[in-house]
């Protein structure tokens, strides 16, 4: 059954999944946390998992995650499955994000039918990857977060495409990637990240074929159960799609104050 504590549990297992790939990732648990780093500065890769009911203070966790794990001067996100546990943070971070948690059963799923049909190919090549880290990348626009996804992405070479659990599709049109979307497989259970399309080509109905590609490849893998994070405003292709919310997580990006 799929409730909070799996879909944080299969958060982490995503981005602990880069380090099968990237040598330069490494995961560590710490008391209260489970911190993945990439090895650069980068608030997408680099993942602080906030265990919920932990016996000592977030900002603790933080200041031990910074010193052990992270550094002083590299960006990441501190995620949260429990309601105001991020509040200590929020007087120096600002307000937390709040991403709605929410899963489907084959059986409640309810098929779309997109307004454009897709050229949806498997991630099964370092190009293919670059790809998906070039839709990616430009979701932040032109500034050092959408440069450092794209340079992890692109730094992938063949070996780590077989290595890396994750699996990525791209969509294109005219030979350029428009859209991307991965889900990770565990048991029979799929979650389902990243599902984007270029800001230039967004509102065509993209996003919605992008996510039932995945959708049908995590089924076709052998999927039962499926689960995701999702905007409030992004929420509504999955509720159309059969998903129910189960309840929220939150994310703050932390970065040394200049």
């Amino acid at each position: 059954m799929i409730d909070i504590k799996t879909n944080r549990e299969l958060f982490i297992a995503k981005a602990a999944a880069w380090q099968k790939a990237d040598p330069l990732f490494t995961v560590k648990d710490i008391m209260g946390a489970t911190a993945v780093f990439s090895g650069s500065s980068t608030d997408t890769f680099n993942v602080l998992a906030l265990e919920p009911n932990a016996k000592r203070s977030t900002v603790e966790t933080v200041d031990h995650a910074r010193r052990s794990v992270f550094g002083a001067d590299n960006r990441f996100a501190i995620w949260s499955w429990e309601e105001g546990q991020l509040d200590d943070l929020t007087p120096l971070l600002g307000a937390a994000e709040e991403n709605l948690v929410m899963s489907a059963t084959l059986e409640s799923r309810v098929p779309q039918k997109p307004k454009i049909a897709l050229t949806v190919a498997h991630a099964t090549s370092s190009a293919h990857l670059a790809a998906a880290g070039t839709v990616l990348a430009e979701i932040f626009g032109e500034n050092e977060e959408g440069f450092m996804v794209q340079s992890i992405y692109m730094a992938q070479e063949e070996a780590a495409v077989k290595n890396l659990p994750l699996q990525y599709l791209v969509a294109y049109e005219d030979g350029g990637p428009v859209a991307t979307g991965s889900f990770l497989l565990t048991g029979d259970t799929a979650s389902i990240f990243d599902v984007a399309v270029r800001p230039s080509l967004q509102g065509k109905g993209i996003g919605s074929a992008m996510f039932e590609a995945v959708f049908d490849a995590a089924t076709e893998a052998g999927a039962k159960n499926f689960t995701l994070q999702a905007t409030a405003d992004g929420a509504g292709i999955y509720e159309r799609a059969g998903f129910k919310k189960l309840g929220s997580c939150w994310c703050l990006d932390f970065a040394e104050p200049q």
